[in-house]
C-alpha cells in the first residue's frame, strides 16, 4: 500500500507520515515547499493543493492508494481539488475538526441556546453558523490570517460524503506536543519550569472542560483507519483522554514538572487562547466521546498522559521557553 499525505511541514502532517511509515506502508508527504528525498522514512514530494493537478500527478507518478489530507480547509479549494482526485485512490481520509460542532459555536458565541450535554458523539448537533472566523469584513489579501474568512470544515465534510470513492473523516480535538505551535500548555509549563511561587489563572478557565489531544495518539488514529475497510465511509471522533478540565491537566502537569507552587484565582488573568479568538463562553463544555473509533476499530492510544506531557514539557524546555 502506497499513501499520500497532504499537508506535512506541520506538526500533525509529519507525525501521520512517521506512524504510516512505522506500520510499513510506503508513505509520501507533499507539501508546497518542503522536504525532499527521504525524510523520517519518508519521502518528501511537492505538491501545490491549490493546484489540484499538481496533486492528481502525484498519485498517478508514485501510484497512491490513500490520500491523507490534513490540509483542508477551505470547502472551495478542497472541492475543487475532490473533483481532480475522486475515483483515483482507494480512500481519501478527511482531518477535519471537533470545531463542526453546536458546542464550539455557542462556545465562541457564534450561537444561542443551552449547550448540549454530556460527551458529544459523531451524531451531535453540528453549527447552523458557517465560516466561525469570518469577521462582519473580511481580511486584506495580504493579512497572513486572511485564510480563516474561508475556513470551515461543515461544508468540507459535506462535499467528502459525496465522493464516489471511499471516505473517511476524522474530527480531531485540539493538538498538543512537540511542535505545537500554539503551545497550548505554555499557560502552564512556563511558570512551573521557572519554579514560580504561585500561577494566576481564571477560575472559569481552570473549570472549564475541553478535549485534548496528544498529537502521536492522533497519528495513531489516522494510521489505524488508513486502508481499514471498517473505516470507508464512516465519520469518527479522535479522543485519546478522556475530557477534563484545565485544573484536572494542570495537576497533571504538576506532577510531571514536581511544581511545587499554588494556584491563585484571578478574574482579570488573560485566557491563553490565540488572538483570533475574541470571547469563550467557558460555560460552555467541548468534552467529546471516541467511543465510536474503539468499537469499530479497537483503537488505544499509544501513549498515557503522564508520557505525552513529559514530552511537551521537554519541548517547551527545549524552545527556551
Amino acid at each position: 500500500m502506497r499513501a499520500l499525505v497532504l499537508g506535512t511541514g506541520g506538526m500533525i502532517g509529519d507525525a501521520v507520515a512517521r506512524v504510516l511509515t512505522a506500520r510499513g506502508i510506503e508513505t509520501f508527504g507533499a507539501s508546497r515547499a518542503g522536504p525532499l528525498g527521504s525524510y523520517d522514512g519518508w519521502c518528501g514530494v511537492r505538491a501545490d493543493r491549490a493546484d489540484p493537478k499538481s496533486v492528481r500527478a502525484l498519485l498517478d507518478a508514485h501510484a497512491i492508494d490513500v490520500l491523507v489530507d490534513v490540509v483542508a480547509y477551505a470547502p472551495a479549494e478542497t472541492a475543487r481539488l475532490l473533483t481532480v482526485i475522486d475515483g483515483r485512490v482507494a480512500q481519501y481520509v478527511l482531518i477535519s475538526s471537533l470545531d463542526v460542532y453546536r458546542n464550539y459555536g455557542l462556545l465562541h458565541g457564534l450561537e444561542t441556546g443551552v449547550p448540549d450535554p454530556g460527551l458529544l458523539d459523531e451524531n451531535a448537533p453540528l453549527r447552523s453558523r458557517l465560516f466561525p472566523y469570518r469577521g462582519s469584513t473580511r481580511r486584506p489579501p495580504g493579512d497572513p490570517l486572511a485564510w480563516l474568512d474561508e475556513y470551515d470544515k461543515i461544508p468540507v465534510e459535506d462535499a467528502v460524503c459525496r465522493m464516489a470513492n471511499a471516505w473517511t473523516i476524522l474530527r480531531l480535538p485540539m493538538v498538543y506536543g512537540p511542535g505545537d505551535r500554539q503551545r497550548r500548555f505554555r499557560w502552564a509549563i512556563e511558570p512551573m519550569l521557572a519554579g514560580a511561587g504561585r500561577i494566576d489563572v481564571a477560575p472559569a478557565w481552570l473549570a472549564w472542560t475541553t478535549t485534548y489531544g496528544f498529537v502521536d495518539n492522533v497519528a495513531a488514529a489516522v494510521a489505524l483507519v488508513v486502508g481499514h475497510v471498517q473505516a470507508f465511509g464512516v465519520t469518527f471522533n479522535v479522543v485519546d483522554t478522556p475530557p477534563m478540565s484545565h485544573r484536572l491537566w494542570l495537576d497533571h502537569l504538576r506532577a510531571v514538572t514536581g511544581w511545587r507552587g499554588v494556584l491563585r484565582f484571578n478574574r482579570t488573568a488573560l485566557l491563553p487562547v490565540p488572538g483570533v479568538v475574541t470571547t469563550l463562553n467557558l460555560t460552555v463544555p467541548l468534552a467529546v466521546s471516541g467511543q465510536r473509533l474503539v468499537d469499530h476499530l479497537s483503537y488505544v492510544p499509544p501513549m498515557d498522559v503522564p508520557t505525552a506531557l513529559a514530552r511537551t514539557v521537554a519541548a517547551e524546555r527545549f524552545q527556551g521557553l
